[in-house]
Formats: C-alpha cells, sequence, structure tokens
C-alpha cells in the first residue's frame, strides 16, 4: 500500500514537469516572416524587407468576413552592416519578435546577387529556427522590397502566390526552378558547378500594385511573374537566360516534368505535351585532351494541339512531328550551353561535377583551369522524344468541315 501512495505522490509531483517544453514560445508572442528580401543599403550594408503574416486578416478573409479588404501581411524594412543586425533591429518597428521558421520565399536583390551571395545567405544557413523547404529567387530590374510590395489575387497570401506560383511553373512549364537553401549551398561548394535562380519581375505600375485597389480589380494593374534564370560564377550574378534557355538548362538538368513543345508545320502548329523526360550526362575522356561531354535526352509525349490540316493517321506525319519537337529541344540546350560557354563562361550544368564523379583523378587535373576548360569542351546533344498518343481525337476535327 506504501509503493501505491508513493507512485501516486510520485506521479502528482512530475507531471508539471512534463506539460510543456521549456523554450515553447506562444503564436502571439511571434511575428511570423513568410518572406523575406535582401537588398543592398546605402551605406553598402544590407536592407532587410520581412512580410509578416496578419492572422486575424487571413482568417477573416478565409472565412469570408468583413466589408473592405485588409491587407493579409505587413512589411517592414530595416537596414544594417550586416544581415543579422537588419534583422534584429525590426524590432524597433514590430511589437513582436521576428520568427523566420515558415519563411515560404527569399527574395535576393539583383544588386544584391551581382556583388556576392556568399555573405547574404551565410546567416540563413547558420540559424537554426530556419527551415530548409522555402524557395530562394532573385528579383530582376526591380529591388526584393519592392517584390515584396505588391498584392497579389487568388493567394491572399503574395509570398504564397510566390511559392505556389514557382512550383507550377515548374512542373507544367519548365521555365523556371525550385532551390531551396541546401541545394544553394550545394551549388556553390561543388568544384564543378555553378548555382542557378529564378528571377522574378513585377509586370505593371508596382506603386499601383501595393494598393488594395490591385487586387480588387478583375484585371490587376501589378502582377508578379517568373521570368528566366540567373546565372551565376564565383557567387556573383553573370547574367540571365531567356525562357527558351532557362528550359534547354531544365533539360539538361534533367528537373523537366511536363512542359509544351510548339512544332511549327507547313500550314500551322502542332501542340506536343511533353509528359516525361530523362537526362544524362557522360563525360568522354580521350588521353592527354579536354573531355568532351555528351547530353541524352529521352522521353514521352502527347499530341495536345493541332491548327494544321495534317494527317495524324500516316506514319510519316508521326516521324516529321518527333524530328520537328527533338530539334526544337536540341535548339533549346544548344542556346542555353553557347550562352553559359561564350558569354558567361559558368557552368551551371554540372559538367564539371559530373567528371568529378566519372573520373576522380581526371578532374583532379583539371580543376584548377574548369573556368578557363568548361567554354572550350565539346558538347553533343541527342534527343529523343516519342510522340505516343494524339490525344482523345485523331485527325483535327476543322478537316471535316466543308469549305462555304
Amino acid at each position: 500500500m506504501k509503493k501505491v501512495i508513493f507512485f501516486i505522490l510520485f506521479t502528482i509531483v512530475s507531471i508539471p514537469t512534463l506539460s510543456a517544453c521549456w523554450d515553447t514560445r506562444e503564436v502571439n508572442d511571434l511575428a511570423i516572416a513568410v518572406a523575406l528580401g535582401i537588398d543592398k543599403s546605402e551605406d553598402k550594408g544590407y536592407t532587410v524587407s520581412v512580410q509578416i503574416l496578419n492572422p486575424s486578416e487571413v482568417a477573416s478573409q478565409t472565412a469570408g468576413g468583413g466589408s473592405g479588404y485588409d491587407t493579409p501581411v505587413t512589411t517592414y524594412t530595416s537596414s544594417g552592416k550586416i544581415l543579422f543586425e537588419a534583422i534584429r533591429k525590426l524590432t524597433q518597428q514590430t511589437p513582436r519578435k521576428l520568427y523566420l521558421a515558415h519563411l515560404r520565399i527569399i527574395v535576393i536583390g539583383e544588386e544584391v546577387a551581382k556583388e556576392g551571395i556568399y555573405n547574404a545567405i551565410d546567416f540563413l544557413s547558420r540559424d537554426p529556427e530556419l527551415r530548409t523547404d522555402f524557395y530562394i529567387i532573385v528579383s530582376k530590374d526591380s529591388k526584393a522590397e519592392d517584390v515584396l510590395r505588391i498584392l497579389t489575387n487568388i493567394e491572399k497570401l503574395p509570398a504564397n502566390k510566390l511559392y505556389e506560383s514557382l512550383e507550377a511553373s515548374s512542373d507544367a512549364w519548365a521555365v523556371t526552378g525550385k532551390v531551396n537553401l541546401n541545394d544553394l549551398l550545394n551549388d556553390i561548394v561543388s568544384e564543378g558547378k555553378q548555382p542557378v535562380l529564378t528571377g522574378i519581375k513585377i509586370k505593371g505600375d508596382p506603386k499601383i500594385g501595393t494598393s488594395p485597389d490591385n487586387v480588387q480589380s478583375i484585371y490587376p494593374k501589378a502582377e508578379l511573374v517568373y521570368d528566366g534564370m540567373a546565372a551565376f560564377r564565383n557567387n556573383k550574378l553573370v547574367g540571365w537566360l531567356d525562357e527558351e534557355e532557362s528550359k534547354g538548362l531544365n533539360y539538361v538538368k534533367g528537373t523537366v516534368k511536363s512542359t509544351l513543345i510548339v512544332t511549327d508545320m507547313n500550314d500551322g502548329q502542332v501542340g506536343i505535351e511533353l509528359l516525361k523526360s530523362s537526362a544524362e550526362i557522360i563525360p568522354h575522356f580521350d588521353v592527354g585532351s579536354t573531355p568532351t561531354i555528351e547530353v541524352k535526352i529521352t522521353g514521352e509525349a502527347n499530341i495536345g494541339e493541332v491548327n494544321t490540316n495534317l494527317d495524324l493517321l500516316k506514319d510519316h506525319v508521326f516521324s516529321e512531328l518527333e524530328k520537328k519537337t527533338n530539334e526544337k529541344i536540341k535548339d533549346n540546350i544548344t542556346s542555353a550551353i553557347e550562352k553559359a560557354q561564350k558569354e558567361y563562361k559558368a557552368d551551371i550544368f554540372g559538367f564539371g561535377d559530373k567528371i568529378h564523379k566519372e573520373d576522380p583523378k581526371k578532374w583532379e587535373e583539371i580543376k584548377t583551369n574548369w573556368t578557363e576548360i568548361f567554354p572550350t569542351i565539346q558538347v553533343e546533344v541527342k534527343v529523343d522524344i516519342k510522340i505516343r498518343r494524339t490525344g482523345t481525337i485523331t485527325n483535327p476535327f476543322h478537316n471535316e468541315l466543308s469549305e462555304e
């Protein structure tokens, strides 16, 4: 009986110590940041812009409450000699301590990217509160602060809009790249691969974009649009890839899940929907010579739209469509490689990294001169996409229409 009483008393005394974590912080005590912008300040330090969630407004808008429009986020800015200082100085403006664990997107200003991103991401890689599942992008022709001030439709949280649009465009259009913090750090420290980040620009009037009027109109006056990809060399932005070149880069990296190839025929266009693709980078080594690279792209596609009078039941028509589709993909890849080699001299494809993995001894011989070697290597591109199906109909229905 004494043992039972002792056990009960011990349990009662122990329960309070197990009821909570020692470092628990209440949500009401935190300013939850969903987006972070990094720009250069006038004194050569950093200006940080933070998009902070307003939970009450998000809840009321989700529930359909409220007669007007109150912004679901508030953006604060602060400057400091280093990024950490700028973030801590935000406490002079926000009523709560900044909480970065729920970041969705980080926007690096173009000026910061050109100067170098090492210092900008050092703090991000050290902060134990940060998860690494947010995406990192670069503002194009504007400051990161301006990007974070634009209000958006459909997705009320601008950070969510940026996050979801990046995922959708990467999966369905293949001209953007989803790069998180771990991806970026791996590319930076890699001896044979340079980083690439997706670009974001403001389409329209940035001033109107900060007003609620922008999201209360059927046709917004300002929108956030992804535009090309930023190529880096030695941690610095050296130039941009356009839409077709960005798609070519993603083909080589093997990140294309699906996209559309518009193929020109004699009397119109055919839309080819790429359903899946894979990429293989094969280094070739000849004794005493510079390595050569072979890139193989394979995959399957369907016919998604036909604006011609083609007879899709004929075998030679399928063969011609496949040939033209493969040529279009090869042109995209070749354009991206030529720009990377001739203009930027940046191995954004990871050819050097592949050589390192395939032949470490050979890589040891050439790695110190890889920046000079990369622009001179020969790259052979082979594309083999097979068109499997024509969709739910065979020939275009307009072939059956009589001319009036």
